[in-house]
């Protein structure tokens, strides 16, 4: 009979627990309706709007990557750019600060956490085995998206860089969390592929790459799993529940 080595999982947030992109975009709109309320209803216009904003996101992020631009610059460019480029050019500094706060509060209000991950947690909480969440961003807007997917986490297993001053893809984070719970074989569950594999298997852990985008991984001397359907995720978990040698049945 194979022995029961102690067993832990944790998981990425945004993207992987819940659709980020889809949180993201629903308190876009919601956003950018507090300051055109005095423009009539125009999905098209709106529609046309955010496609723009996703694009300035994009082209503005590796100024604020290399620290070229603060956060705020980063924040004030994305929207005014995203505004002149539908015709809005009398956008004032309080109507972007007063964008992003709407966005940042209405974020975690719109985080549903994908079908399978509460079948995942109630089949690891069932064995006993130890989860938790391993996530860069702000404390507390993580922690807000974490209490709104309404998925027992156990306080005790929920890991944020800001709280850590250590960050993925820094593998010390998987270093740190290893050397503060009480198992035998790690697993990380991550949608990125650089951000989340790589690291986690230099810390020696299982890494589990949840990729519904199929992207080619970038690095292929990694091993890992490869996963691009809930349905897949849920079998390789379950089967790096066995091979630790817990029963299923």
């Amino acid at each position: 009979m194979q022995s029961v080595k102690k067993a832990a999982f944790f998981f990425d947030l945004d993207n992987t627990m819940f659709d980020y992109e889809a949180s993201f975009k629903k308190a876009s709109l919601f956003a950018f309706h507090t300051i055109t309320n005095n423009i009539p209803e125009n999905k098209p216009l709106e529609d046309k709007w955010f496609v723009y904003y996703k694009g300035y996101c994009d082209l503005y992020w590796p100024l604020y990557e290399k620290e070229l631009i603060s956060r705020q610059e980063y924040q004030k460019r994305r929207l005014l750019s995203s505004f002149e480029a539908i015709g809005l050019r009398n956008i004032c500094a309080e109507q972007v600060q007063h964008y992003q706060n709407v966005f940042e509060k209405s974020v975690p209000l719109k985080a549903e956490p994908f079908v399978w991950i509460k079948e995942i947690v109630h089949q690891l909480d069932q064995l006993g085995i130890i989860f938790g969440i391993i996530s860069n961003g702000d404390s507390l807007i993580q922690r807000e998206k974490i209490k709104n997917l309404k998925i027992h986490i156990p306080e005790t297993e929920i890991y944020i860089s800001s709280e850590l001053n250590i960050a993925k893809p820094d593998p010390g984070i998987f270093h740190l969390v290893k050397n503060s719970t009480n198992a035998e074989v790690y697993h990380y569950v991550g949608d990125a592929f650089e951000l989340d594999i790589v690291p986690a298997v230099q810390a020696g852990w299982t890494a589990i790459w949840w990729n519904p985008l199929k992207q080619p991984a970038e690095v292929d001397t990694y091993c890992h799993f490869n996963c691009s359907s809930g349905s897949e995720l849920i079998e390789i978990i379950k089967r790096c529940i066995e091979s630790a040698g817990y029963s299923l049945h």
